[in-house]
């Protein structure tokens, strides 16, 4: 695949001008906005950051306890990145600004277990994002960005799975998908059914993309269906059944290509230990049985993978972590694995190093040119409870013992071009942490391996690339022949759409961009002085 080579440049995340949806669909780009960051789940993050220890920069006490993920973005439109968190008890949802971790406001929508929220623009006219978040007691409610006001709640089912938001019918209104008693896509703006899908799951993760290069984009969960589990494939806009594939219990699906063929295939982890690849056609491309699965019942579904190109061979590696809860965290692994075949690359070994519902987390987190992969153990075992391997080799970098951490994210808190790593308390009483630089740094730069271009537009198909590279002030633009161009923010806002001819050059004030030529797969990021 082509790699951009992108300079590293003054950055600071603004609003914009105009509204459309290009959410980070492959990895987080800066910010973090769902659960793994993006709706393919992959678990990456694509901004580099200058975290070479456990050097605490700001913390918040959560009374509540926290659960699942949190989430930086900038919810209120202010400019600055925020994060958000929701809490295990008492359904409390909280921002905290980035800048300091202090609270920005927090908001009771009642109810027991709150998980992994996500944030998105559901309402255009409305200042900000909007917040989705599930409660154990059956809701999903969504929340006002920028004072946490309720919006709107609607009764999905009560198997507390996150939600992911995505524009899948370009409307510029992202819509809200979910399971719960089924698997539900509901309007951004009102909470009523798009369509819905006669299928159930708990901890049930819903990763979103355009599998199969039709333009269209297709929903991808594991869910019960008629007294089985399948991963299931559903279109985006309207629910139509695409396939499905048997699975033996719950798990998660993460989406990438492994194989380099312009294909994407879907990963699975079931918590009975299985492991599948699955084609684009829903196809067997490899499966692997782990050994053995979590055997506590009192959690559905407690593994997902993450994927990404660990060691730089330009083939992507699986994230695999085993949890066994009975018998004192017996039995704790990490694997990493070759998404062509499955087979183990490394294995890591430490106290509930393989605990995680939302998987291990990966960036280039101290911007040494090599992948890490951040690893929690929430309240289980014996200390340390953050972890941070090498993702090449698997050897330990550093660890952090300060509290029982589960929740993670990966993004710019505090708008200086680098990424920081957040994490939050498992179901006990703990704190945010937010880990940084103990000197101020700037400029990180992006990882620019990861852009998803179809082979066939590789070698320039039809005339048409995509070149951005930035100057004082603005992007220089070239596409070989004439074409339309659409500018987005990170947070999947169009900035602006345009025809070049050959060449162009585009005034934007500094940030991060998507570059996108319409009618193609083409992208590229670009961050602009």
């Amino acid at each position: 695949m082509k790699r951009a080579i992108l300079t590293a440049l003054s950055i600071s995340l603004m609003p914009v001008l105009g509204y459309g949806q290009l959410p980070p669909l492959n990895a987080a780009e800066g910010t973090w906005m769902m659960h793994h960051g993006s709706t393919s789940l992959r678990g990456l993050q694509l901004l580099r950051g200058a975290v070479t220890g456990p050097y605490v920069r700001c913390s918040y006490f959560i009374y509540h306890a926290g659960e699942g993920e949190p989430l930086i973005a900038d919810i209120n439109g202010d400019g600055l990145n925020e994060i958000v968190v929701a809490a295990w008890f008492d359904g409390y949802v909280l921002a905290l600004r980035g800048t300091d971790c202090s609270l920005l406001w927090s908001s009771n929508t009642g109810g027991l277990g709150g998980v992994t929220p996500a944030v998105g623009q559901l309402n255009p006219s409305i200042p900000g994002l909007e917040i989705a978040v599930t409660q154990v007691i059956g809701n999903l409610y969504v929340l006002r960005g920028t004072d946490g006001a309720i919006l709107w709640s609607r009764y999905v089912g009560s198997y507390m799975s996150p939600p992911t938001i995505f524009d899948a019918d370009g409307d510029s209104v992202g819509e809200v998908y979910v399971v719960g008693d089924n698997i539900y896509a509901l309007r951004g703006t009102d909470g009523s059914v798009i369509w819905s899908y006669p299928a159930s799951g708990a901890f049930a993760l819903v990763a979103i993309a355009d599998i199969n290069n039709d333009g269209q984009y297709e929903v991808v969960t594991v869910a019960n269906s008629g007294g089985s589990w399948r991963v299931i494939v559903l279109r985006a806009t309207d629910g139509a059944f695409l396939w499905s594939y048997p699975v033996g219990s719950s798990g998660n699906p993460a989406i990438a290509d492994l194989d380099n063929d312009g294909y994407k295939e879907i990963v699975v982890a079931t918590k009975d230990g299985m492991l599948y690849a699955l084609t684009h056609n829903g196809t067997l491309y490899w499966s692997r049985n782990m050994g053995y699965g979590s055997d506590d019942p009192a959690i559905p579904s407690l593994n997902s993978p993450t994927i990404a190109d660990l060691n730089g061979d330009g083939w992507k590696e699986i994230v695999y972590g085993q949890y066994r809860s009975l018998g004192g965290c017996s039995n704790q692994y990490v694997h990493v694995l070759r998404g062509t075949d499955g087979s183990t690359i490394w294995s890591y070994f430490g106290p509930c190093s393989g605990y995680q519902a939302h998987a291990r987390r990966i960036a280039d987190i101290d911007n040494d040119g090599q992948l890490e992969i951040i690893l929690t153990g929430a309240a289980y075992g014996p200390a340390p409870y953050i972890r941070v391997l090498n993702g090449a080799t698997g050897t330990v970098e550093w660890t952090y013992s300060g509290g029982y951490f589960e929740g993670l994210a990966i993004g710019d808190v505090d708008n200086d071009g680098c990424a920081e790593i957040v994490a939050t308390p498992d179901c006990n009483v703990g704190s945010l942490v937010v880990f940084d630089s103990p000197t101020p740094v700037s400029n990180c730069g992006v990882l620019g391996y990861d852009d998803p271009v179809k082979v066939e537009e590789e070698d320039n198909f039809a005339g048409v690339n995509l070149v951005v590279s930035s100057v004082k002030g603005g992007v220089n633009v070239e596409t070989g022949r004439r074409a339309f161009v659409e500018i987005y923010t990170p947070d999947g806002r169009k900035v602006k759409g345009l025809e070049v001819d050959r060449s162009a050059f585009v005034e934007l004030k500094k940030g991060i961009y998507i570059f996108r030529v319409k009618g193609h797969n083409l992208y590229r990021t670009v961050i602009v002085r």
